[in-house]
């Protein structure tokens, strides 16, 4: 039966598919072709079905010698079975069709009764036709343009569509669908001959069950497309009409607002009439521009220091605005608009949406196009012309700095994110975050910074090294993983509870899980029996395909399941733990993608960072918080849920990422001869600094043990390097009084020993104190000798 597979041979040729041929005509040989396989296609196959059933039925048409056959036997057994199955199958109910409906309106200020309108339109065509639509299959879009593919609506539509919860579709007007040609008929035909929807328009009159509705669906969605493109010349035509009037057509930015002109409603048409609006200045707002102004200009701040100094101080923004945050590109904008010293341009950037998807763009009008609409407004002046001039002079300034780094895009130069390694996944990339204000941690490239700190709306504005902060993360889990014994203690028995729970469930998954595999293969060979007894609806094939999705879901689950049992998984013990420890940590070391979701599992998932002060520095510090969990490392290895009482259990660390500098370095140094005796001069040699700041130094480190620091005339006599380095004139007193006695004065004793009258004074009374001497007087003793 070479025809059933498309073949036809005509003499020694064959071909399985006929090529078509320019102006429809084919050779003779081809159209004989043609002929032989309408007339033979239809009578071999019947010739076919009668073998067939002559052959598994037993019946005797001269083939009486196949009941003789061994196959005889078992045969007509299974044949009356498939029968029986067969006549069931067509005795059953047929399947209850199911009606919905959809319905939208485009812009806010519609009403919502015109969903509920179009709704009872739906409802009432579908009783005329027998039908009934149900609740729960209403699907809706409310204030969305039927020129966006992406609704929520639709989306759940086509949704129900495709796993066949409905077999009808009313729609009030097939602009509802889309407004769109080129989303309207893929989005029908789509309906109609992949789903086998049926779709019914009630106002156009469109039915798919009709021949010829894509004719008349096609003519339609052109119409309801060129609606949009009138709609929007008549939008732009008002709009050139009211500022041709010098009437607001809502293009004010940040300092202005606009106000209604009373008596103005009267000559719009309508019946919700609204009066025209004029531009008014907002005073607030105004200062606020000013102030950026002065700041960019006059005082000289950058612009990322005024984006921090509008989000300190919580300045108003534009009304268009959908969040508080300041940012750069929006302070640039301020800075360079026009309207701030009244002149006003108007249209020059247009929408363009594209017809596939529904998506926005701007794209710029040329220059000429524009100046028919510039206005000049005087008295909507903010900013003095020298002001505004002075800023495009210091932007233009900074736009030619940077132009040599550009590329042709307008982005910077720079390496890629494969050569400097941002693409990099670090050891705590999303761990991080701010305990105050929420916001991420970022890397700066060494350092780390809170994301609000950047923009002003954080406090936090103290940063990291990275380095710093992931060798203190790692070294602190370190010594908790490897010494603490307590929490090793519980992590041990919370991974053998882990493991006594998977053994104990990972068998019942299994076996629930071929249960319900054996199900569903029951429930599809019964759909295939319908299927080769000639019901091959729509409804069936959904059917078929979702039993088939489901089968493969639960032939990985089970695949899953069998491959962790294969594995053969021993009891785990201290020894082992202390390995898989030793190993994680090893792993921590080196930030890899594993390390960072290793660390994630260890520490439940963040590490919150705040700001402290540091004693005697006027720099803070950050101060991390997170919590190790033994379910991290359980969870992780026997794949067990977590404890109720985990959180109980798990170890809270703090640390304080607080750098060595060298005024500390100093001042323990400093301590540390203090401590052993040393005098405040060796001190400040050593440290290569003078006695004052040793002075400093030492009532720091005292300060911060909470102590006085001794008075340093009283430890000077208290040290023993006092007593065991006499003087100079201490040295000479034995010579000096053995000069003294043989009666010569001061300054002859000096001219002998070459010194100065003072050391012999000095010297004598020193001799006369270690004697316990009365001390002589200098004149008394010259008027003697």
């Amino acid at each position: 039966f070479g025809c059933l597979g498309g073949t036809i041979k005509i003499g020694k040729s064959s071909r399985s598919q006929f090529p078509s041929y320019a102006g429809g005509v084919q050779p003779r040989s081809q159209a004989s072709a043609d002929s032989l396989k309408t007339v033979l296609l239809p009578l071999l196959i019947s010739l076919g079905y009668i073998l067939h059933v002559i052959f598994w039925s037993g019946t005797d048409f001269g083939f009486s010698n196949l009941n003789n056959s061994p196959r005889s036997v078992s045969f007509p057994v299974f044949s009356a079975r498939r029968r029986n199955r067969i006549q069931k199958i067509r005795n059953e109910v047929p399947i209850q069709k199911k009606m919905a409906s959809y319905a939208r309106y485009s812009s806010q200020n519609q009403r919502e009764e015109s969903i509920h309108q179009q709704q009872e339109v739906c409802r009432q065509k579908a009783i005329s036709m027998g039908h009934s639509i149900s609740s729960d299959l209403e699907f809706v879009d409310r204030a969305v343009s039927g020129t966006k593919l992406n609704r929520d609506g639709l989306n759940q539509l086509l949704e129900s569509a495709k796993n066949g919860e409905f077999n009808v579709l009313y729609l009030y007007s097939l602009s509802r669908l889309a407004r769109e040609s080129v989303i309207t008929m893929p989005i029908l035909k789509k309906l109609v001959h992949t789903y086998k929807i049926r779709c019914i328009c009630v106002t156009e009159g469109i039915d798919t069950a009709v021949t010829g509705w894509e004719l008349i669906a096609s003519i339609y969605s052109i119409i309801h497309e060129q609606f949009i493109a009138d709609l929007r010349a008549a939008v732009l035509r008002g709009q050139e009409g009211a500022l041709l009037e010098g009437f607001s057509v809502g293009d004010w930015c940040f300092g202005y607002g606009s106000e209604p002109v009373p008596g103005t409603e009267q000559t719009r048409p309508g019946r919700n009439r609204k009066p025209r609006m004029i531009y008014v200045i907002n005073e607030e707002h105004a200062e606020w521009v000013n102030q950026i102004f002065t700041w960019y200009v006059d005082e000289g701040y950058s612009i990322g220091r005024i984006v921090r100094e509008l989000n300190r101080l919580r300045a108003p923004k534009d009304h268009r605005s959908t969040s508080d945050e300041w940012h750069h590109n929006l302070v640039v904008g301020i800075l360079s608009n026009e309207k701030y010293i009244g002149l006003w341009p108007w249209g020059e950037n247009q929408n363009e949406r594209d017809p596939e998807t529904g998506i926005i763009r701007q794209e710029s009008r040329l220059d000429e196009e524009c100046e028919k609409w510039t206005r000049e407004l005087p008295h909507l002046c903010i900013v003095d012309t020298r002001t505004f001039q002075k800023a495009q002079e210091m932007l233009n300034a900074n736009t030619e700095k940077w132009e040599k780094h550009r590329r042709d895009n307008g982005r910077l130069n720079g390496s890629s994110a494969e050569t400097n390694g941002r693409r990099r996944v670090k050891l705590l990339h999303g761990l991080l975050k701010c305990a105050k204000c929420g916001s991420p941690f970022y890397n700066t490239g060494r350092r780390t910074q809170c994301r609000g700190a950047r923009r002003g709306t954080c406090d936090v504005v103290t940063s990291v090294p990275m380095e710093v902060l992931e060798a203190m993360i790692v070294e602190k889990i370190g010594e908790i993983i490897n010494g603490d014994e307590l929490w090793f203690d519980y992590t041990l028995n919370e991974l053998i509870r882990c493991y006594q729970e998977y053994e104990s469930r990972v068998p019942a998954a299994i076996r629930g899980i071929e249960r319900v595999l054996q199900q569903v293969s029951q429930k599809i060979e019964r759909l295939l029996d319908r299927i080769e007894a000639g019901d091959i609806s729509h409804d069936i094939n959904v059917r078929l395909q979702r039993r088939n999705e489901e089968r493969e879901t639960l032939q990985e689950q089970l695949a899953s399941l069998q491959r962790g049992r294969v594995q053969d998984r021993e009891a785990p013990t201290a020894v082992w733990l202390r390995e898989q420890l030793s190993s994680m940590h090893e792993d921590l070391q080196v930030s890899s993608p594993t390390a960072n979701e290793s660390l994630r599992n260890l520490i439940g998932g963040e590490i919150i960072l705040e700001e402290i002060d540091i004693p005697l520095r006027k720099r803070k510090a950050l101060r991390g918080t997170f919590r190790l969990t033994a379910h991290g490392v359980s969870g992780e290895a026997v794949n067990g849920t977590p404890a109720q009482n985990a959180a109980e259990h798990a170890k809270l660390i703090s640390i304080d990422f607080i750098q060595t500098d060298a005024t500390e370095i100093q001042r323990e140094v400093a301590k540390e001869m203090y401590d052993n005796g040393e005098p405040m001069k060796n001190i400040a040699e050593a440290l290569n600094v003078g006695r004052a700041r040793v002075t400093l130094l030492l009532h720091e480190a005292f300060e911060l043990l909470g102590l006085e620091k001794p008075d340093g005339r009283q430890r000077r006599w208290q040290l023993d390097t006092s007593h065991q380095k006499p003087l100079f004139h201490q040295n000479i007193a034995e010579n000096v009084m053995e000069l003294f006695h043989k009666n010569k004065t001061y300054g002859e004793i000096a001219q002998q020993l070459g010194v100065c009258r003072n050391v012999i004074t000095a010297a004598v009374k020193f001799w006369h104190q270690q004697k316990g001497l009365p001390v002589p007087d200098g004149r008394s003793r010259r008027k003697t000798l």
